[in-house]
């Protein structure tokens, strides 16, 4: 069952509300509940999710689960020089830490000061030598004190020097010309043969009518004729690209699918079908 139809209360209710308002209360509501796990003798440190707002789940939990999925999906090794994009407080930057060797490296870097001075607080020490650094540049969802712009962000690695990149749950907060940099860079960045591993919002022509209709988790509208938004006011706050875009801008990056997508469920499918909730994007740089 959609998460549309299993819980239609919070969607009545939460449209009443200004999305500023509505995100502080789902925030304090989960950091509430958080409250005994935080308590307990010996817990690991876990960010408060005014830092770290990326959906359920535990946040050491799920960052080992991606880490793992980079192993299986992406060919990481202990070895590997890794790109975090979007790192935030380092959800898998502390699986990585336990992970790689001295001779992998980590590199990381977001936009949200906040989140990312929690994660140099607490990272646990590591073999491997890690790197954070601040991109200063402008997203209405989550830094708007800054001009400068995603579609002309360098990341801060050299060209061909990484082994594994992942993005997830950042290509579903970038504009359009944004995202196709991004891309563009993650295809600069990694060595011949290298593997990205992306999630994002894919919209197949079979999605456009749901999508739209609001079967999904939201309603979607159109959005600069190559993608689909959740709210137009704050495009960055959920957007979903047209399939075949999507894959022009991956073409044009130097990459290509090294497996069919992993469709997820955030457009009302079958979740026991489709346990992903965004859709899953292994790349290889050819």
């Amino acid at each position: 069952m959609s998460q549309a139809v299993s819980q239609p209360w919070y969607r009545s209710v939460s449209g009443l509300l200004p999305r500023p308002l509505r995100r502080r209360l789902l925030c304090l509501g989960r950091d509430l509940a958080s409250l005994p796990g935080r308590m307990k003798p010996g817990a690991r440190p876990l960010p408060w999710s005014s830092l770290h707002d990326v959906g359920g789940g535990g946040f050491h939990e799920v960052g080992r689960a991606i880490a793992d999925e980079l192993v299986r999906e992406a060919g990481l090794t202990p070895e590997s020089h890794v790109l975090d994009i979007g790192c935030g407080t380092g959800r898998v930057a502390f699986a990585l830490a336990d992970y790689l060797s001295a001779e992998g490296c980590y590199t990381g870097f977001d936009v949200a000061a906040g989140g990312l001075a929690w994660m140099l607080r607490h990272l646990p020490p590591a073999a491997a030598p890690f790197r954070v650094v601040r991109a200063d540049v402008f997203n209405t969802e989550y830094r708007q004190r800054d001009d400068k712009r995603a579609a002309t962000y360098r990341f801060p690695v050299s060209d061909g020097s990484v082994d594994v990149a992942f993005a997830t749950s950042v290509f579903t907060h970038l504009l359009p010309a944004d995202a196709a940099n991004y891309l563009r860079e993650t295809g600069r960045s990694l060595k011949p043969g290298g593997r990205a591993y992306v999630t994002a919002f894919v919209m197949t022509p079979d999605r456009v009518e749901p999508a739209r209709a609001g079967r999904g988790f939201v309603k979607f509208h159109p959005f600069e004729t190559v993608a689909h938004v959740g709210a137009p006011d704050v495009p960055e706050a959920m957007i979903a690209f047209d399939e075949a875009v999507f894959m022009d801008w991956i073409a044009a990056a130097g990459l290509k699918l090294a497996k069919p997508v992993r469709f997820g469920h955030w457009c009302g499918e079958d979740r026991t079908a489709r346990p992903d909730f965004q859709d899953v994007l292994v790349l290889v740089k050819g």
